[in-house]
């Protein structure tokens, strides 16, 4: 049968604006964000079975199976749709861990997509991005390609036509950050450059660099940075490399470079991925 063994890819993502509107009671932060899909990707493979078993290459250390966002996403599918059965699941890494990339939540939207198809629950995005809601804020827009708007916690997801391919170099400094702790540390901050991002969506569109610089903001890098001196320090490698404009993604420690040419990022990834062990080329994703 088409369904009973199959590969999806888990695609990262980065944020070209993000702002931090408020903090609620919960604790949770209401943002306005543009964020689009990458393709550097995570890889999935799905195969009926009897119980769930999730096998993960290039796992971090501290993480076992069932704390696994994977895991979660299987098990909160199956409750809301009352599936009986499993699936063995093998899930390789290749995004980084704490970088902002969204790695984790994007497995955990592949194995809702991947097991909605592998056990034929017939459920819409929509009713799967109720369902990611309840796994972490990011989930949900992992469930959407290209580039979009993204607002409230991550629940409110506007897509954006026209987007366009840009090379990139990533950049992580070998150390991760505690998305906690930076936002933790922002509630402190009273100074705070902002995001324009209906100009940033309309410089994206354009290909419009010196607006693209001028209207992309990311609200938690100075915070980020100040905790981790290595961000900064791989955002100037990316600019004297001729990188067009660097940003943190997320709330850390990834950066990336955005490039003219898929030459000019392979001449940068040349030249730096001797300095930082982890440098990936990459490239945004239009859909």
């Amino acid at each position: 049968m088409e369904n009973d063994n199959f590969t999806l890819k888990a695609h990262a993502k980065i944020n070209w604006a993000l702002n931090v509107l408020s903090r609620r009671s919960d604790g949770y932060h209401i943002l306005d964000m543009l964020v689009q899909r990458i393709d550097l990707a995570d890889v999935l493979t799905f195969e009926q079975a009897q119980d769930l078993q999730l096998h993960v290459v290039n796992a971090p250390e501290h993480l076992s199976p069932h704390d696994n966002l994977v895991m979660k996403a299987a098990l909160a599918l199956k409750q809301a749709t009352s599936y009986k059965g499993g699936a063995r699941i093998s899930l390789q890494k290749f995004i980084p861990t704490q970088a902002g990339l969204g790695g984790g939540s994007a497995d955990a939207a592949a194995a809702l997509l991947g097991l909605n198809r592998l056990w034929n629950t017939q459920l819409s995005v929509k009713q799967l991005q109720d369902i990611a809601v309840t796994l972490g804020a990011d989930v949900p827009l992992c469930l959407c390609p290209g580039l979009m708007r993204v607002t409230g916690i991550g629940e409110h997801i506007t897509p954006v036509s026209g987007s366009r391919e840009y090379p990139l170099l990533l950049i992580w400094p070998n150390a991760g950050l505690s998305t906690a702790e930076v936002f933790k540390a922002f509630d402190l901050k009273k100074e705070r450059e902002t995001a324009n991002l209906d100009l940033a969506t309309k410089a994206l569109i354009e290909g419009n660099i010196p607006l693209i610089d001028e209207s992309c903001v990311n609200q938690l890098q100075a915070i980020a940075s100040g905790m981790l001196p290595a961000i900064n320090q791989a955002l100037l490698h990316l600019k004297d490399q001729g990188a067009l404009f660097t940003q943190m993604t997320g709330s850390g420690s990834a950066v990336f470079g955005m490039f003219n040419s898929l030459d000019q990022a392979k001449q940068a990834h040349a030249a730096l991925q001797h300095e930082w062990p982890i440098c990936l080329m990459s490239k945004t994703l239009t859909r």
